[in-house]
Order: structure tokens, then C-alpha cells, then sequence
């Protein structure tokens, strides 16, 4: 079995070889190549190209084509598996995809194809879930902004909340999609001795310590609502105006998740009339934010670009987290990384 591993500026080629060690001591054949890029910029660029408009919109380069021709199994992070590529590859059986999410991967032709296609949820949920936290902190106790205005000569005590700044103990958290990432900020959370309660429709049983309630109610008790809430087209402005309106005047929005999941233009009416008190977000319908981006332009938010899934330790793990499932496939076993389960059972698991 050949398997390709392609890396970039953030997986690079060690890491993916380092994860897939197991592979190779079942007798596989690993060998990487590069994406060659400029640089972070360059490759920001070409995600967000993606993201927005599908694998489609970009053309692989022919090194790489080249190079996963006669693979069996290719190893991605970002670099796109488009219809060229997956025409290119007759041999081709899997596809893992080193994060989350698969804007990169043309699943429905892979599915044609007979290809499976696995992915790594939750590689980077410690990663959001502690920086979540820190948004938290960041906006309520005005901690970006009393740095910034410190480092701008300016001795400020009083925020736009200067006379209702919270403890977190005893303070309701509102969990929006209750999986790898929420659960672990709803962790996180409780260790402040917060009351946690969380809106997710595909959880039957919440954990103990943790209240499952319907999303009107949860925007409406809840202090601190946090979104970690896959994007789909269900989900898609899933915090409407509507539920930004119920939202306490004292609360908070944090979104570490996509931008999509809040209607943005809602969200930045709610701040400026002080329906609620503030908001803390990493992600944006545009991105990088054009000069003067309306959001931003707040006094009563604390925002970031984009960082909340980039730690190192996320990078080095994804590659484990990922060949740990991907073995399964070579003893023809269930996993819970696979998105196209039917061509998963009929490609690896023929009677």
C-alpha cells in the first residue's frame, strides 16, 4: 500500500512521516512531499479561496499531482483533492484529511470515485476550547483593551461596562453545539465555578454538571454564550437577530468558531444599540477585515484573526489523531473519522 503524505507551512513533511509511523511498521509504503509556497500569507489566501468557493477554485500544482499519482492513501492538511487529482489517482482508495474540516476535498466525486475520506475532528479542541476561555476573560475584564490603550500612554479604568464587570462564578455559560470543542470549553468553564448549560440537537444526554436546553431559552439565561457549532446550511446564522434579542443586556457573544454561525450585521446592530453588553470574536465574514470593517469598529468587542485553532501542539497531534483511525482501514474496522461511511464498508469491509 503507498501512501503520500503532502505537507505545508504548518504540517510540515516530519510531521506527517512522525504520525504515520504505524502505517510503516504494518508494512506500508510512506513517502511526503512539500506544497511549496511563499509563505503564511500565500497559503491564508488560497484557504480562504477554498472555504468560500471549493476545491474546484484552485489548481493543484503538477509536482504534487505527480506525486500522489499511484497512492493509495493521501495525506492532506490544506492542499486541495479536487476532481483533477482524484481523476489523476486510479489506485486511489482513502483520503485523510488532516483537520476538521474538508472545503479541500471534493467529497461527493470522491464518494463516485469509491474513494473514503476520513478527516480529524477535535485535532485542535484544546487548542479553541483554552482560547475561548481567554476571549472570555479578555472582554468582560477589558483586558485587551486596558492593554492597548496602556501601550497608547492612556491610563483607562472605565469600560462600557464599568458598572456591571463580572465574576465568572455562579454566571450561566451558554454552549452552542456540544461536541469535541464545546465540551471541552463547558470543562474548562465549570472549573470557574460556572453553571453550564448547552443547545445541541444531535445530544441526547448531556454530561453531569451540564443543562441540555432549546436555543431560545439558552440565549436567554445564559451570561456567556459561546458558538462552537459546526457550519452547515441548517446551521448558517444559526445566532439570528432574533436570538441576539433575547440575549440579557449584561451578556456576552463569543464566537472562536466560523463566522456564519452569527449573522454579522445582527451581531453589530446588538452592539451598537447595547443589547447586550459585549462581544469577543475570532472570525469574520471577511477576511482579512477591510479598514474600517464595522464590526471591529466597536468599542464594546475584543477581537483576533483567526487564531483560536493555532497552536503547535495541535499541528504535531493531528497526524496521530489521524493514522490512529486511519489504521482501522487496514484491519477493516469501524471508524468514527470516516465521512462517506458506505464507501468506507465497501471498500475495506467486502465479505
Amino acid at each position: 500500500m503507498n501512501i503520500v503524505g503532502v505537507g505545508d507551512l504548518l504540517i510540515p513533511e516530519n510531521f506527517i512521516r512522525e504520525g504515520f509511523r504505524n502505517f510503516e511498521q504494518a508494512g506500508a509504503s510512506l513517502k511526503t512531499i512539500s506544497w511549496k509556497l511563499g509563505d503564511y500569507e500565500e497559503l491564508q489566501n488560497i484557504n480562504l479561496l477554498i472555504e468560500t468557493r471549493g476545491s474546484e477554485a484552485y489548481e493543484v500544482p503538477d509536482d504534487i499531482l505527480e506525486a500522489v499519482r499511484d497512492a493509495d492513501i493521501i495525506i492532506t492538511q490544506f492542499c486541495p483533492i479536487n476532481r483533477r487529482v482524484l481523476d489523476a489517482c486510479s489506485r486511489l482508495k482513502a483520503i485523510g484529511v488532516l483537520r476538521g474540516g474538508i472545503e479541500n476535498v471534493n467529497l461527493p466525486y470522491a464518494s463516485e470515485r469509491g474513494v473514503a475520506v476520513f478527516h480529524t475532528p477535535g485535532r485542535n479542541a484544546n487548542a479553541v476550547a483554552d482560547f475561548t476561555v481567554g476571549m472570555i476573560l479578555a472582554e468582560c475584564r477589558n483586558i485587551a483593551k486596558s492593554h492597548l490603550n496602556l501601550k497608547n500612554g492612556q491610563w483607562v479604568r472605565d469600560y462600557n461596562n464599568k458598572d456591571s464587570v463580572p465574576d465568572l462564578a455562579d454566571k450561566v455559560a451558554g454552549i452552542v453545539g456540544f461536541g469535541e470543542i464545546g465540551r471541552r470549553v463547558a470543562k474548562r468553564l465549570a472549573g470557574f465555578n460556572m453553571k453550564i448549560v448547552a443547545y445541541d440537537p444531535f445530544v441526547q444526554q448531556a454530561p453531569d454538571g451540564v443543562k441540555m436546553l432549546p436555543l431560545e431559552k439558552l440565549m436567554q439565561v445564559s451570561d456567556f454564550v459561546t458558538v462552537h457549532a459546526r457550519l452547515t446550511e441548517e446551521t448558517e446564522h444559526l445566532v439570528s437577530a432574533e436570538m441576539l434579542d433575547l440575549m440579557k443586556p449584561t451578556a456576552y457573544l463569543i464566537n472562536t468558531a466560523r463566522s456564519g454561525l452569527v449573522d454579522e450585521n445582527a451581531l453589530c446592530e446588538a452592539l451598537k444599540e447595547k443589547k447586550i453588553m459585549g462581544a469577543a470574536i475570532d472570525v469574520f465574514d471577511e477576511e482579512p477585515p477591510r479598514k474600517g470593517y464595522p464590526l471591529i469598529e466597536l468599542e464594546n468587542i475584543t477581537v483576533t484573526p483567526h487564531l483560536a485553532g493555532g497552536t503547535r501542539d495541535a499541528f504535531t497531534s493531528s497526524p496521530k489523531l489521524l493514522a490512529a483511525e486511519m489504521i482501522k482501514l487496514l484491519e477493516g474496522t469501524d471508524s468514527r473519522f470516516v465521512l462517506n461511511p458506505d464507501v468506507y464498508r465497501q471498500q475495506f469491509q467486502k465479505k
